[in-house]
């Protein structure tokens, strides 16, 4: 990914005659860019759709970048996919669908799902059916381990250890973590695998979830079920797949796990990218003080 990042900087020194401190700050975004896309295991420009760009300006945005450099980043990002298309590398610009954030915009919070809230999504695929039972089985491994949808469509068989309660997960190619799972998450899925996944395959499929034509799900395919499900749940939050990973976050600081846990689970290379998912309020600051401190 960096030939094609470096070949662009050089199109815009040669072609168009940028300064140095324009191609720098250019190169700097699509190194940002690029660095994260390959830690959420997209490897090539060719993979990134829009659904990974929107996952990397909404990291940017919880991580507290301001209005000015989310905008400057889809700036950088579209003129870059718009060099790869006049280059015949790619077939369309991902980045056409992605609007700038207006001057006005505030930062939101991370959203968080309730616990009522994860139940009704839970409970939103019709589990006589299928694939609702393959559906349910889905929203179970998000909901119990916050992986990230790469991660999910791309989860072969041979990471399924449900003998003993673990799934075994790569971000990245250097970063490769086990994760447990909770009983009603590996109920549901021995169930899919069981009983929907032989009626599904096509062939000599290694992926763990299929769709109906017995390929493979997508980013993309994930993406529009998941958009189905929370109308269907009558959940009014912006609820991504992403959420699960936020609501995962809290939910295990707030219980008192450590972030270094937390970290590890989720598959995080820094702390700090858990900052935006606690609040610590005046009391619980006080409570751990007094318990923790030599002289409170």
């Amino acid at each position: 990914m960096m030939d094609e990042i470096t070949a662009f900087t050089t199109m815009l020194k040669n072609e168009r005659g940028l300064a140095v401190n324009t191609r720098d700050n250019y190169r700097r975004d699509l190194v940002k860019a690029k660095d994260f896309f390959t830690q959420q295991g997209v490897t090539t420009w060719q993979a990134v759709d829009r659904y990974a760009v929107m996952d990397f300006l909404t990291a940017q945005q919880q991580a507290g970048k301001s209005v000015a450099t989310i905008n400057r980043l889809i700036s950088s990002l579209r003129q870059f996919f718009h060099y790869l298309v006049r280059q015949q590398q790619l077939v369309a610009n991902p980045m056409e669908t992605i609007d700038h954030r207006p001057a006005s915009a505030q930062l939101a919070s991370p959203v968080i799902l309730t616990e009522e809230e994860v139940d009704r999504l839970l409970a939103v695929p019709d589990t006589t059916t299928p694939l609702g039972i393959r559906d349910r089985a889905i929203l179970e491994l998000l909901d119990a381990t916050g992986m990230r949808v790469t991660e999910l469509a791309t989860l072969p068989l041979t990471a399924l250890h449900l003998d003993i309660r673990f799934v075994q997960l790569q971000g990245n190619a250097q970063h490769e973590r086990m994760v447990p799972l909770g009983r009603p998450t590996v109920q549901w899925l021995e169930r899919y695998l069981k009983t929907v996944r032989p009626q599904l395959v096509d062939g000599d499929q290694t992926a763990v979830f299929l769709n109906a034509h017995g390929r493979p799900l997508t980013r993309q395919g994930i993406w529009k079920n998941f958009r189905k499900w929370v109308q269907q749940a009558d959940i009014t939050k912006q609820v991504t797949p992403q959420t699960f990973r936020y609501t995962l976050a809290v939910q295990m600081l707030s219980r008192g796990a450590s972030g270094q846990v937390v970290q590890e689970m989720l598959g995080y290379t820094e702390l700090r990218m858990l900052r935006p998912y606690l609040k610590v309020t005046p009391q619980e600051l006080t409570a751990t003080y007094e318990k923790y401190h030599p002289r409170a």
